[in-house]
């Protein structure tokens, strides 16, 4: 695993709200030119096909008000991104487009059959030749990852009180990732604000990688960049490599 290759993950590629949406192929295309590493959402339609969308509901990035799970390939396909040309891609023409020419970290939504979700993914990444992580906020996914394909590098991904989950205990055993000592990821991936020295050593002696998300200004960068190894950011110019 060359973890130098993911110091750098654009996140939903590089996208810019206007013509290039996240998510978009042409967000990734971008990424890809730049030798970008690459952050994506895996979601699942109700016919089971794999797509590349963030949000459960569509409203935000399409205007329809409808959950992608309630929604045939077909109907989603139809689908344009802020009005843009841009359509929702499934996960194998991301696949096809990327072609192992730089790394990806897979992000799997929440999902009721998350299980079948997890076979259709891993059923088309064993095809796949190029490098890839998952990871996930859904510390369910991440156990079956371990006991089904433990070689496959998996992260949590959590925040303290950012889990839109009703139960309070619930939600505070998951932002202190109290669900690691059963999945056992090889990184974590929190969000940035919540990231100092302590946590990162904390972090290291149990010998995880630490991503942080998400950088959207230099200052931030700046500010976090010696207490993490992957930097989960938008906007190029948020960045300075070295």
């Amino acid at each position: 695993m060359n973890w130098n290759r993911y110091k750098y993950i654009a996140h939903r590629g590089l996208y810019d709200r206007i013509d290039t949406p996240e998510n978009s192929i042409k967000a990734f295309e971008n990424a890809m030119e730049k030798g970008y590493a690459i952050e994506l959402d895996i979601n699942m339609s109700k016919d089971g096909y794999l797509v590349v969308f963030h949000d459960n509901n569509l409203k935000r990035m399409t205007g329809i008000k409808a959950d992608i799970t309630s929604l045939e390939l077909s109907e989603i396909k139809k689908q344009k991104l802020l009005g843009s040309d841009n359509n929702i891609p499934t996960f194998e023409d991301v696949l096809l487009l990327i072609n192992g020419r730089v790394p990806l970290m897979i992000e799997v939504k929440t999902n009721e059959r998350y299980k079948e979700l997890l076979l259709k993914l891993m059923t088309i990444l064993e095809k796949y030749d190029g490098e890839y992580v998952i990871e996930s906020f859904d510390p369910r996914i991440i156990y079956w990852l371990r006991k089904n394909y433990p070689q496959v590098v998996r992260g949590q991904i959590a925040g303290r009180r950012i889990v839109d989950v009703k139960n309070k205990a619930l939600r505070w055993l998951l932002g202190i990732m109290a669900f690691n000592i059963f999945t056992k990821p090889h990184f974590v991936s929190y969000l940035f604000t919540q990231i100092d020295e302590k946590f990162y050593q904390k972090q290291k002696k149990k010998g995880r990688k630490i991503a942080a998300w998400t950088i959207k200004d230099n200052n931030e960068y700046e500010k976090i960049k010696k207490y993490c190894d992957m930097v989960i950011f938008e906007k190029e110019d948020t960045i300075k490599k070295g």
